[in-house]
């Protein structure tokens, strides 16, 4: 085996010298720094229904180094494609230290409310080259403002007994975000309870801000029903409102003429059964009662 030179020997010992140093200084300290971030709130919700909005976040960042180390931070903020920006977006730091900074996010006019977007939250530790990196996050939600609006181009229909009319209406939504609408019939129970049945071709209905749906009720009338006027209401209301415990709904109301079905109730008239004596036949049968017990009479 081949000696080792004495230049080799002395580059080792160097090594082990700088090395044992080096552990020295830095007390056993990893030479990667820890890092961290801390934001407040976590949660902001802005109103862009009428402009432009921010929101501020406060963030704090902590490092931990190797003493007497410079360190450059650098600062990055994404907000799933709205406008985030750090301040300051870097700054330097030396062993170990705190630091505040404020991250803020800009919400363009006009967005639809009911959105949630995560806030992502980067620092980078480097001396040149990169040694540490941390992410966090935080949670920006547009405000949403609720309405809507029932509307039907027919105001008034006419059905029989035991047949089906169709009316169609519309559902305008006037707040600022997509949202889904309840259907239901006012006061059901007491149509179907006679016999009525009475069907949505849906029950709930989905609209973008601004937009309309349109949707049909189907009504037949029990078929023993009589000749009446029903006002006919049916009502619609906002689910996301009411997840928010708040009360926004519409009510539109159908003026239905009712007809009774021929043979079936209302004007119907009563025709004797077959095999039932009529008047005549009643009077003929007493008047030969009458004769017979005349002729008993005289015999006796």
């Amino acid at each position: 085996m081949r000696r080792p030179s004495n230049v080799a020997c002395s580059v080792a010992l160097a090594a082990i010298i700088v090395v044992t140093i080096f552990a020295q200084n830095t007390g056993g300290q990893s030479v990667i720094p820890v890092v961290l971030i801390d934001v407040e709130p976590l949660t902001q919700e802005v109103d862009a229904s009428s402009g432009a909005a921010s929101a501020v976040y406060n963030c704090s960042l902590f490092v931990e180094g190797i003493p007497y180390v410079r360190y450059r931070v650098n600062l990055t903020a994404e907000c799933e494609g709205w406008e985030a920006t750090c301040d300051p977006a870097s700054f330097l730091v030396t062993g170990t230290a705190n630091n505040t900074y404020k991250t803020t996010v800009k919400v363009p006019a006009g967005e639809q409310g009911g959105q949630a977007r995560y806030l992502t939250l980067n620092a980078t530790v480097s001396t040149g080259v990169t040694l540490a990196t941390c992410t966090t996050y935080a949670v920006i939600t547009t405000r949403q403002s609720f309405g809507l609006n029932l509307t039907s181009g027919t105001p008034g229909l006419s059905v029989s007994g035991g047949k089906t009319v169709t009316w169609a209406f519309t559902l305008k939504n006037s707040g600022n975000g997509r949202d889904t609408f309840s259907l239901s019939v006012m006061n059901l129970q007491s149509y179907t309870s006679v016999g009525w049945v009475v069907k949505f071709n849906r029950s709930l209905l989905s609209v973008d801000a601004g937009d309309i749906g349109s949707c049909t009720v189907n009504i037949t009338p029990a078929a023993d029903s009589k000749n009446q006027t029903v006002g006919f209401q049916i009502k619609a209301y906002s689910k996301n409102a009411s997840y928010q415990n708040i009360t926004v709904e519409s009510i539109l109301e159908l003026q239905l003429s009712v007809h009774a079905a021929p043979g079936g109730g209302g004007d119907k008239k009563t025709t004797p059964p077959k095999g039932t004596p009529g008047m005549e036949a009643i009077w003929l049968a007493l008047a030969l009662a009458l004769a017979a017990l005349a002729g008993a009479a005289r015999r006796v």
